[in-house]
């Protein structure tokens, strides 16, 4: 029995040209996915090992895209979808050979995406960033329209009308700095999160009941922490994480009067709206369905007081 079956583990693997689909899903998949809530493009190294040498040229010659899903039993969701970038083969050992996939998620509409078109005075950022997502050939996330709707729809719309040429993601930074958003593409959707906010969805829960790893720790890029593999945790969701198990950070002031105590990270102040809930800046899934890697590293930061919470229930990952 493999590691993978033996654990209730699952991976599904497909690479695809736009009308064909082979499923690699059966061989021996290591891989590493990176997202980031920034606009430079998701990644991921997958290595498939022990194909044959007709089926390993049919797919470095015919095929451009690729997706993967994993999880636990019923738990499994798309933890990465991209444009094929490079095909590396080799041998590991004697007996075992692999393909690596490297992938890009978002990098055909981030580096060659141009817009050519005219916006209407009045417009609003909602309208700004749809456009933009067509001419960039990718759909939008469709948690971010009630979203923008709520939040930025209207409250800063052209005085003017504007001529937008030119690349697709100057534009999209510039409507995420004008209304303090951070926008990205995440599995080939185009992603705006208002900087105070996060992506409608249900709660994630993390505990040493739900899959929590070790000690959460307040660092300075974030609260970094670790969690069996988990494809519901995405950038932009957010996660509920007892504030009582985060390990603090406090660096004592020097040389200035006023800086005495900086809390690393910022643990999020109790109360009853926001206590323990933070969002997910970065995701980094890191599996082998033959070995005991299958693990998910996040990074994320507390919710603000102020930011307007959704009502679904906080639910376990794997329950």
């Amino acid at each position: 029995m493999s590691a993978s079956a033996q654990f209730g583990r699952s991976a599904k693997l497909f690479l695809s040209n736009g009308q064909d689909v082979i499923d690699l899903s059966d061989l021996r998949i290591k891989f590493e996915t990176s997202a980031n809530d920034i606009d430079t493009p998701n990644h991921a190294t997958i290595r498939v090992y022990n194909l044959s040498n007709a089926l390993k040229d049919f797919a470095i010659s015919e095929f451009s895209s690729v997706s993967l899903s994993a999880g636990y039993g019923d738990n499994i969701g798309q933890v990465f979808s991209g444009t094929v970038k490079r095909f590396r083969s080799g041998r590991e050992r004697n007996v075992d050979s692999f393909l690596d996939i490297l992938a890009a998620d978002g990098d055909l509409a981030h580096n060659f995406g141009l817009v050519n078109t005219s916006l209407a005075a009045g417009s609003t950022p909602q309208q700004q960033f749809e456009t933009l997502a067509k001419a960039a050939k990718v759909p939008v996330d469709p948690r971010v329209s009630p979203l923008l709707g709520k939040t930025i729809g209207g409250i800063r719309p052209l005085p003017r009308g504007k001529v937008m040429f030119g690349l697709v993601r100057d534009y999209f930074r510039d409507i995420a700095n004008t209304n303090n958003c951070r926008w990205s593409i995440q599995n080939g959707q185009a992603t705006l999160i208002p900087l105070d906010s996060y992506l409608p969805g249900t709660i994630v829960e993390l505990n040493s009941a739900t899959g929590l790893i070790g000690v959460p720790e307040a660092t300075e890029q974030g609260i970094e922490v670790e969690c069996l593999l988990n494809p519901k945790i995405t950038v932009g969701c957010q996660l509920k994480i007892n504030n009582a198990d985060i390990a603090s950070t406090t660096i004592k002031g020097q040389f200035f009067d006023n800086y005495n105590l900086v809390t690393i990270a910022g643990v999020a102040p109790p109360s009853a709206s926001n206590d323990g809930l933070y969002r997910v800046l970065v995701v980094e899934h890191v599996g082998d369905t033959r070995d005991t890697d299958w693990y998910t590293r996040i990074t994320c930061l507390f919710i603000n007081q102020g930011a307007t919470q959704n009502n679904q229930p906080a639910v376990a990952p794997y329950g």
